[in-house]
């Protein structure tokens, strides 16, 4: 059965407000288990307006992802200095975790233990109930990116290309590797941002903001080869490498889009043009791409044939492709989200909600038939498919009024 809807009444009130409803002490079930697809446009179930401060910069975003240890949803706020712990069926805020900026982070977890960094330059381990014992380990620079766990390390990149290894179980710092400038560069070009680090047996994948794919030992953080990605006026590798079957699937912000052969490090293959802030997702051979120009493609991965493409008319770069039951789910950064079909590259559905989104820029939390949207409007809903209606059975309904 699903969430009981929230009234209309209630949904004008709190964005009128601009308040976040707390629901101090309520322990919450566990996400309703549903099944069938996104098949059909979601219908708005709850919305909230996060409570900091509103952006101050037309480009405003919030990057943080709500992630779920199965029973809370957990996200950070571009604008405030916290770490939210939200009921999922009700959207109500169980408690608010201070942190020492604003969180773009997605929340990791290592038992019941919470792993984010912020932009004030720290990493956190902490647990929700504050009896844990925790760490705070400071980095020296705003961290953008979700930190990568590996074998109990933590692996970090911040945005003045610096990664280290911190041990997960203390926050000791094991290695450190900075980047060295890129002279040629100014630094006003240069994006705000990092990709997750991408572990490939025993070394690390980092992008960089020279356009540079690094791979780093992971004992040490020695450099073991580099190969020059991203061309283009932004050449940053914001997007985290994607490694499958001895390649690494990696694009520039501007351009290109690159299959990197780990073994030679020779470039099987490139799209020109194609400009990537996300990672692609596999399936079954394909790669589906959400590109920084507003556009979803169709690629093989052997040889990087652009099959369809799809054009959700917008500016904004698109948030990483979700496969569902009914099709590929992806938002965009000036737009809404979408549904496409995943043969066809042809749009079953566009989201309307007859409000200011203000564009999604991290792809949504799905559990089961539930979606839950952070927008960088600074606002987090619940949107869910309705359940299929039964078919009319004259034998059942005759039986019924006997």
């Amino acid at each position: 059965m699903l969430p009981e809807l929230v009234s209309m009444s209630v949904i004008l009130s709190t964005l009128t407000s601009g308040a976040w409803i707390g629901d101090q002490g309520v322990q919450p079930e566990p996400p309703v288990a549903t099944s069938g697809a996104f098949d059909a446009p979601p219908v708005l179930d709850w919305l909230r307006v996060l409570p900091g401060m509103p952006g101050m910069s037309a480009t405003h975003t919030e990057r943080s992802r709500p992630s779920t240890d199965g029973t809370w949803v957990y996200l950070g706020q571009d604008s405030n200095d916290a770490i939210y712990q939200v009921h999922p069926v009700t959207g109500a805020v169980h408690q608010t975790i201070p942190t020492k900026g604003p969180v773009q982070s997605q929340v990791l977890f290592i038992d019941s233990d919470l792993i984010f960094c912020d932009l004030g330059g720290y990493t956190h381990r902490l647990s929700p109930d504050g009896q844990g014992p925790g760490w705070q380990h400071f980095g020296g620079a705003p961290i953008a990116s979700t930190p990568t766990l590996h074998s109990d390390v933590l692996y970090v990149s911040n945005v003045d290309d610096t990664v280290y290894a911190l041990d997960a179980g203390s926050g000791e710092l094991i290695w450190r590797y900075a980047r060295p400038a890129d002279p040629t560069r100014s630094s006003e070009l240069t994006l705000f941002g990092a990709p997750s680090p991408t572990i490939d047996g025993d070394q690390l994948l980092v992008g960089f903001a020279d356009g540079n794919l690094v791979a780093l030992r992971l004992s040490d953080g020695q450099v073991n080869w580099e190969r020059r990605v991203g061309e283009g006026r932004y050449p940053d590798l914001i997007g985290t490498p994607l490694v499958l079957d001895g390649t690494a699937y990696v694009g520039g912000f501007s351009e290109p889009l690159v299959a990197v052969d780990l073994e030679t490090r020779n470039v099987r293959w490139r799209l020109e043009a194609v400009g990537s802030a996300t990672l692609p997702t596999p399936h079954e051979g394909l790669l589906y791409h959400g590109g920084t120009d507003g556009k979803l493609r169709s690629i093989t991965q052997l040889d990087g044939e652009v099959l369809w493409t799809w054009d959700s008319q917008t500016t904004g770069a698109l948030t990483q492709p979700q496969l569902t039951e009914a099709g590929i789910l992806v938002g965009s950064s000036d737009g809404t989200l979408y549904l496409v079909d995943p043969d066809s590259g042809l749009e079953t559905w566009r989201w309307d909600p007859d409000m200011m989104l203000d564009g999604v820029t991290v792809a949504p939390l799905l559990i089961e038939r539930q979606a839950i949207v952070v927008t960088n409007a600074g606002r987090l809903m619940s949107l869910v498919v309705p359940a299929p209606v039964a078919p009319w059975d004259p034998d059942g309904a005759d039986a019924f009024f006997q």
